[in-house]
């Protein structure tokens, strides 16, 4: 049993026996829909670490043909992740041409807790630090891909990565991970076997927990591929990353100028990233990696430039524990530098104030309502047109047909 972990639960979900056997591992219960469904890539693999960066790439092109092979191909990404950590290691290109194998035995599954609504971190948790802080915003990057470059610098940061849903969102709580945009963390990470086991951790059920405005914090996370633009290559040196998961509103009504228009929902997002902010402090983080959480992503629609504005307030409250705060983000919606740079700058320097609205005054339009005329009007225009009516002493001249 050497080489083997010890695991209840997780893929291994459906087994009679505690560990599974070589010949069972690549087709454990849990993976057997997934396996099902990704038959129609035609790989013909059933150890899907072997999936090729450059067969990754050619699928990739074949989808604007066929868009339905998006989410199969997201499915078998995930599926050779599962593989891999359920082997304990896969194959790398190494910084020559050879493949190397990697070990990725010792990521243990990940642990998670639950930090209740209202709850901050003890005072002496929150221990400062001698850095000055850093904001950083990274264009077109994954904050996964963020986490990598900042794992791998001389000072080895301890990165948290923040991940937001919609509160009450149904899909908090599904196990199946088919989108290649918003499920990277799932198909890239072993965030997913802490995922599926939260409620077991916890003792309390995820989705109530964080529409409750609760917070779910996963340690030990491991980072095994790169960017599924580049073909979700597997990683040479895979770093342990923390997961952070926050809830925010869905859709809170917008007001002038991209800002909230209720004061109740721009205190709630701001509430929502001290308390992540404090926490992920308080486990040890010096470096805090999140998208532009909420924007037109994740089933959110919060205002752009005062969601800028509070993570800049946020991460300057926290400037003396916290030497590194960094926003990324690979979102369609947030590739535009019309859209970015704006969004950025907000960050790194705070929301600039708005140029006082000019209100025009009201323009008097004519009015499409139809008067009603007066009836006697209407009677003595029509008693002239006919020549029965004149001015008083005018004598009225009829012809006479004899």
């Amino acid at each position: 049993m050497a080489g083997r972990r010890a695991v209840g639960g997780g893929v291994f979900e459906g087994l009679k026996t505690v560990g599974p056997g070589s010949e069972q591992v690549l087709r454990a219960p849990r993976l057997v829909n997934e396996m099902r469904s990704i038959g129609a890539l035609n790989l013909d693999l059933d150890d899907l670490r072997k999936l090729e960066p450059a067969k990754v790439l050619e699928i990739l092109d074949r989808v604007g043909q066929e868009p339905e092979l998006r989410p199969v191909l997201a499915l078998a990404i995930w599926v050779g992740t599962a593989q891999a950590c359920l082997k304990g290691s896969y194959w790398s290109p190494s910084a020559g041409a050879a493949v190397a194998q990697v070990s990725c035995s010792h990521f243990v599954r990940p642990i998670s807790c639950l930090h209740p609504a209202g709850k901050m971190p003890a005072s002496e948790l929150l221990q400062a630090k001698t850095e000055t802080q850093k904001i950083i915003a990274m264009a077109g990057c994954n904050p996964i891909d963020a986490a990598l470059k900042l794992s791998d610098l001389p000072e080895n940061r301890h990165v948290t990565i923040i991940r937001c849903t919609p509160v009450g969102d149904p899909r908090s709580q599904r196990r199946q991970y088919s989108n290649l945009h918003e499920d990277q963390l799932f198909f890239r990470t072993t965030y997913y076997e802490g995922f599926e086991r939260l409620a077991d951790d916890m003792h309390a059920s995820p989705n109530e927990s964080i529409k409750e405005g609760g917070i779910v914090y996963t340690s030990g996370v491991g980072v095994l591929r790169g960017p599924w633009q580049e073909g979700a290559p597997w990683v040479d040196k895979p770093p342990h990353v923390d997961v952070l998961w926050v809830g925010l509103r869905a859709h809170p009504q917008h007001g002038e100028q991209e800002t909230y228009a209720a004061q109740e929902d721009r205190d709630h997002a701001a509430a929502a990233l001290d308390r992540a902010f404090a926490w992920a402090v308080a486990h040890g983080a010096d470096a805090v990696v999140l998208s532009a959480l909420g924007c037109d992503s994740s089933g959110c629609c919060h205002p752009r430039l005062q969601m800028a504005g509070l993570i800049h307030e946020a991460a300057k409250l926290h400037a003396r524990h916290l030497p590194v705060v960094c926003v990324a983000s690979d979102h369609p919606c947030h590739l535009e530098a019309s859209w970015w740079d704006g969004f950025a700058t907000g960050v790194i320097d705070g929301r600039p104030d708005p140029d006082p609205l000019v209100h025009v005054p009201a323009i008097p339009l004519i009015s499409d309502k139809l008067l009603k005329k007066d009836s006697n009007l209407l009677l003595e225009k029509r008693r002239k047109q006919l020549g029965a009516w004149s001015a008083p002493g005018a004598r009225v001249v009829r012809n006479s047909f004899i």
